[in-house]
């Protein structure tokens, strides 16, 4: 914004040189730069920044110096000598969206004559690089470099009916702007219009056909606040930036509306000799109180590192005219008209700190204790999780969170299955993106497709991600992990063909198991059977101490045609929110045994559909507190044993914390285990 100094001086005494006021501008946050002008005059060229739109004005700049050098404002007078009949009875205006214009201030002014401006007015509006245009438009400019608002003035008669309407355009509309080109409107865009056309861009530009002209008698004077948002976006569309709109795409207090219409009034008033009907036609729909914050004095000095007398923490409020008032140690600031930045607390401090002297201020770390930054326990377990995983030689999958339900139809899920769920987009962006995820299998499936598809036959993945489902309340998301492994189990190089060995649903099991010890969330055992996605006879439903933890298994494969994926391909999905609850990220660390241990083996015959974790559990049982582990060590089915039967050989490892075990301790727990497990379980104790 450029400013002439001698225009300046007439709202704040400043008697310093230009070149020490030149030095002084950049301590309020103010870049400039400096001219003189042939009669002796200075302008300063000033860079705002884009928060403070209250210094896009000669008062805001003013208000500055003086609360700087702590003198008073002189604001430009705006009282009005006013005539009939009101203004109401020859003018109206009508808000139809209150969000999109809090208000709308007009004045009627009669019997102007349109002419060139005084010479005094035409200088200082160059000055500031804006073209003198005539009497009117030149005051309306005038007021706005003044206060920082914009304002503009119709020709009364060439509005229908006298009346304005702030209304969005109509599809297919268009305007003809002031500098003569015709632009095409959308339904997003802010017009000023009347009864029949638009005749203006809401805070852009006003239309050709009500401009003031030189035969112009009667002037409708405009000054309103309309929403940044929506100035930003057609200025934006319309490729037409203008004084006007570079004002209010940084916001326009509703409050300064009336100040400024009623010193642009006088202005015109008095430069084209016209009358100002009496009022004003003031359309604000819903006027918003001021907003008042609270600032605790304690706090300055914990922010700023200095602290700084309470008196002279309101004497510089004040002069900036902020209305202060105190209770104990918590002073409540009101902002002034046009301070839109202050918003908070932090706000106003700083506003103490640029005029307390930011030299001021010593070089010092906090007063208060610096803490380390550390993410939540919920994603260190996640991260823990993601680590353990990929340790064990699984790669991390990241899909796409929407997904079409011919996805899930490959899965020929139950009806009741609640992966049937999907929550539908209402507006989805592409034809194979209509839901939410309700599960993360498929994406992983998808993944692993498009990977054997490319000759990658050994592929071992993992995801976690959010799963949406449906509910009554609305959707309802967590936390799922879905894991696919297939071809080759490598031992040495990702791309050898020849190492290791087919992907077993040990191998799957295995990796789970090792993610949930190293999250210590507890211990995970295994019972057969599973949804019909999985194969009958190679799927297990997953326990975490005896909770549901989600599914694991061979793919079936008629679900694994569909997914063209040749061969078997092992499949786990577990609720990860479940399996994070029970983790323990802080490690239990316990010293080494002082007395050695015992081990015993005992095998057992049993049917092959007992699991080996029910014999597991019922060999624990029958120990008691003295075993330390239980291994199973070998697998036999074959003759001399039944059809049906299988052989289960475990090794017992014994050992007490205080003494050593002796051998008729270790003998009576075996014979324990000989006479209580068959009493538990369908089973037989080999000798």
């Amino acid at each position: 914004m450029r400013v002439l100094l001698s225009w300046l001086q007439e709202y704040v005494d400043i008697t310093d040189p230009p070149e020490v006021l030149a030095e002084q501008l950049p301590m309020l946050g103010l870049g400039v730069e400096t001219w003189e002008r042939g009669d002796g005059d200075v302008i300063f060229d000033l860079e705002i920044a884009s928060n403070r739109p209250d210094l896009l004005s000669l008062i805001g700049i003013a208000r500055e110096l003086a609360a700087w050098r702590r003198r008073q404002v002189r604001l430009p007078v705006d009282t009005l000598e006013e005539t009939d009949p009101p203004c109401h009875e020859r003018g109206a205006v009508e808000i139809v969206d209150p969000v999109l214009c809090p208000r709308y201030v007009a004045h009627v002014i009669s019997d102007v004559t349109v002419g060139p401006s005084p010479p005094e007015i035409a200088s200082r509006l160059e000055a500031a690089g804006i073209r003198p245009i005539n009497n009117v438009v030149d005051a309306t400019n005038y007021a706005m470099l003044e206060w920082g608002h914009p304002l503009h003035a119709f020709d009364l008669e060439t509005l229908a009916d006298h009346r304005i309407v702030v209304r969005p355009a109509a599809p297919g509309e268009a305007l003809v702007t002031l500098d003569g080109i015709q632009r095409s409107l959308d339904p997003a865009m802010l017009l000023i219009a009347d009864v029949r056309r638009p005749v203006a861009l809401a805070g852009i530009m006003g239309g050709a056909e009500t401009e003031i002209h030189p035969f112009t008698r009667t002037v409708l004077l405009e000054a309103a606040s309309f929403a940044p948002w929506s100035v930003r976006r057609t200025s934006r569309r319309l490729g037409l930036r203008t004084e006007a709109s570079a004002r209010f795409e940084r916001g326009i207090d509703p409050e300064g509306v009336l100040r400024a219409a009623r010193r642009c009034a006088r202005l015109i008033a008095r430069a084209a000799g016209g009358c100002v009907l009496r009022g004003a036609i003031d359309a604000y729909p819903a006027p918003a109180p001021r907003p008042t914050i609270t600032l605790r004095l304690a706090r300055i000095p914990r922010v700023l590192g200095v602290r700084v007398p309470s008196d002279d923490v309101v004497a510089i409020l004040s002069r900036l005219g902020v209305e202060t008032s105190r209770d104990g140690e918590i002073l409540r600031a009101i902002p002034p008209v046009g301070r839109r930045d202050l918003e908070r607390e932090e706000d106003v401090i700083e506003e103490v700190a640029r005029h307390f002297g930011y030299d001021r201020i010593p070089e010092a770390m906090p007063v208060e204790a610096m803490h380390q930054g550390r993410r939540p326990p919920r994603l260190e377990a996640e991260s823990a999780a993601r680590d353990a995983l990929i340790r064990s030689g699984l790669t991390e999958a990241m899909t796409v969170s929407l997904i079409h339900p011919r996805l899930l139809e490959r899965l020929d899920l139950d009806a009741d299955d609640p992966w049937r769920q999907a929550v539908p987009l209402a507006n989805p962006l592409t034809a194979e993106h209509t839901h939410l995820r309700p599960c993360l299998l498929p994406g992983v499936l998808e993944a692993a497709r498009v990977n054997v598809n490319r000759r990658r036959q050994a592929v071992h993945l993992f995801e976690m991600g959010t799963i949406f489902r449906a509910s009554a309340g609305g959707v309802e998301e967590q936390r799922a992990l879905a894991v696919a492994m297939r071809g080759r189990w490598l031992i040495g190089d990702w791309n050898a063909s020849d190492d290791g060995q087919e992907v077993l649903f040990y191998h799957l099991k295995g990796v789970l198991e090792v993610l949930v010890g190293e999250l210590r969330a507890g211990s995970l055992s295994v019972e057969a059977g599973g949804p019909r996605w999985l194969h009958p006879a190679r799927a297990g439903r997953l326990f975490i101490d005896g909770t549901a933890l989600g599914v694991a298994g061979e793919l079936h494969p008629a679900v694994a045609e569909r997914f063209e994926l040749p061969g078997r391909t092992y499949v786990a999905e577990l609720d990860l929110d479940e399996l994070l609850r029970r983790a323990v990220l802080q490690p239990r660390f316990a010293g080494l045994p002082r007395f050695p241990a015992v081990r015993r083996d005992v095998a057992v015959v049993a049917p092959r559909s007992l699991p080996h974790a029910a014999v597991e559990a019922a060999l624990r049982e029958s120990v008691g507190p003295l075993l330390e582990s239980v291994e199973l060590f070998d697998v036999y089915m074959g003759p001399p044993l039944e059809e049906g039967m299988r052989n289960l050989a475990y090794t017992l490892t014994l050992r007490a914390p205080d003494r050593t075990l002796t051998g008729e301790e270790v003998e009576e727990i075996i014979r324990r285990v000989h006479a209580t497990l068959p009493e538990r379980l369908p089973v037989t104790i080999r000798t």
